[in-house]
């Protein structure tokens, strides 16, 4: 007989009310789970069950940064790892992650394991992460792992953050501009355009061009924002398959800024994971596959895939590194460097160090460098606007003199 999801309330030995929900046959069946987790029920219903993925997408990084964090200070704190969740769901103030988090207490508390648990939510966690705290339990190192696996999230969530940063005045100064120069465009130019026509005033190129465009926007602006709206849902949606990924970070790195930021994000990304997976017990080659899966690149998880391949056929570590054209050579050389497991975990650690560094202050310049190349076009835009427009200006004063 197949189970089903029933939620449930109940008082634990302490007389502590406890939520949360329990698989079983039937109700019946439900309850002597209950009863043997040392709970005593006073009411179990029948809750339906819906995907993780739309039940708890609410989950950010950020939330789950901050769980793993938690998770960490439970484990070394040897605090019952059931109570702690529960502890922290009465704390959450989001329904969705509360939900999520009871959830998983909820199934420690019945006998599954930590892993196990965060497996039916891996589309929450993701399957690095999933996989990691697998081989944590295996080896017994699942405080360091939590740990290691705090750090990483916090960090990423602080890049993303520098990158927002850095990005928000450039975006702010283009839409505002875009803004004014749609306004000039479709409604001052013509203006003018027509003053300068009644007067026989010959137009220029730029201004019989300004005046096409702001022509073709009034009579088609629907096919215009179309376009937009049509070309920013398709980059979404490439973006979210393998190839448009792929096809994307090509791209990225044809520009030369670009690339050497996103080489610095990848290759701190990919020895952080390497390094906690070879810590929590995994070995090597599947250590390098979860590493480049983790990046979120999809051409660098393929070049891990050879590597991999390249090390299952007898190559040594530093051999197999030399196909890779996307980690650095001082990267390459500190990783091959490790004699064993420990070693290399360690060379890793450097190297991640080293590369987050690097990508915080890339990512700090990201203004720096797109701000000289905004103005210069900005400087072009309105250079061209202006000879529009004071272009058939001086013909006319010419006219009149």
């Amino acid at each position: 007989m197949s189970e089903s999801v029933f939620k449930y309330v109940a008082v634990d030995r302490t007389g502590a009310r406890r939520r949360g929900v329990v698989r079983g046959t039937g109700e019946q069946d439900a309850c002597r789970r209950l009863a043997s987790m040392g709970l005593t029920p006073f009411s179990v219903r029948p809750a339906r069950e819906r995907s993780p993925l739309l039940r708890y997408r609410s989950a950010t990084l950020t939330d789950i940064a901050a769980l793993t964090r938690e998770l960490s200070v439970l484990v070394e704190a040897k605090i019952p790892i059931e109570d702690g969740l529960s502890s922290i769901a009465e704390s959450e103030k989001r329904p969705a992650q509360r939900e999520m988090i009871r959830d998983v207490a909820s199934r420690i508390q019945a006998g599954a394991s930590i892993s196990e648990a965060i497996d039916a939510h891996r589309a929450v966690f993701g399957e690095v992460y999933v996989e990691t705290m697998r081989a944590a339990e295996r080896s017994g190192s699942l405080g360091s792992v939590t740990s290691h696996l705090a750090d990483m999230l916090e960090r990423q969530v602080e890049l993303r953050q520098q990158l927002k940063r850095a990005l928000a005045y450039p975006i702010i100064v283009v839409g505002v501009v875009a803004l004014a120069v749609g306004v000039i465009i479709v409604f001052v130019v013509p203006r003018f355009a027509e003053t300068f026509a009644s007067s026989d005033v010959e137009l220029p190129v730029t201004t019989r061009a300004i005046q096409g465009l702001a022509a073709s926007v009034r009579a088609h602006w629907w096919a215009y924002l179309g376009t937009f709206l049509g070309a920013v849902l398709a980059c979404a949606a490439a973006w979210r398959t393998q190839g448009g990924r792929a096809f994307f970070e090509r791209a990225f790195r044809l520009v030369p800024f670009l690339e050497k930021t996103l080489v610095a994000v990848t290759t701190a990304r990919f020895a952080r994971v390497f390094g906690i997976a070879l810590g929590s017990g995994l070995g090597v080659t599947e250590s390098i596959e979860m590493g480049g899966r983790a990046t979120g690149r999809p051409l660098f998880a393929l070049e891990c895939e050879r590597i991999a391949e390249r090390l299952k056929g007898g190559d040594a570590l530093k051999d197999a590194l030399d196909c890779t054209t996307y980690l650095p050579s001082f990267a390459r050389r500190m990783i091959s460097a490790g004699k064993d497991s420990a070693e290399l975990s360690r060379s890793c650690g450097v190297v991640a160090k080293h590369y987050e560094r690097e990508a915080e202050h890339l990512t700090k310049g990201v203004s720096q460098v797109i701000e000289p190349l905004l103005t210069v076009c900005l400087a072009v835009i309105v250079l061209v606007i202006a000879l529009s427009v004071f272009l058939p200006m001086w013909q006319m004063v010419k006219l009149n003199n």
